[in-house]
């Protein structure tokens, strides 16, 4: 299962008001935490490549601000900054689901 179907599950699950355990919050956010490495080595690439590119700016006479400026042209930064925000709304996922199975309900 994909990082993007469980979210998708747990999604349904809250809008169809379906009652999820403790144990399903947390479950969720452990299988997503496990299915993190490839997001975060797909940014760790982009930003190697994007500090690539800058020192090789620099190193062709380029001012540091232009460098740092420019070096995003080395990858889709579009494609980087939605990976970006993804990967943030997956932590935020996983901080609010292992609070919510701390919640008690009656």
């Amino acid at each position: 299962m994909k990082i993007e179907e469980i979210m998708e599950n747990m999604e349904n699950r809250v809008i169809n008001n379906e009652p999820i355990s403790p144990a399903s919050w947390v479950e969720s956010a452990l299988r997503i935490n496990t299915l993190l490495s490839d997001k975060d080595n797909e940014i760790a690439c982009y930003e190697a490549e994007m500090a690539n590119e800058e020192a090789k700016l620099v190193e062709a006479d380029e001012t540091a601000s232009k460098a740092k400026i420019l070096k995003i042209r080395a990858i889709d930064y579009k494609k980087y900054l939605k990976l970006k925000g993804e990967l943030k709304r997956i932590n935020e996922y996983i901080l609010l689901a292992k609070k919510r199975a701390t919640i008690n309900e009656w």
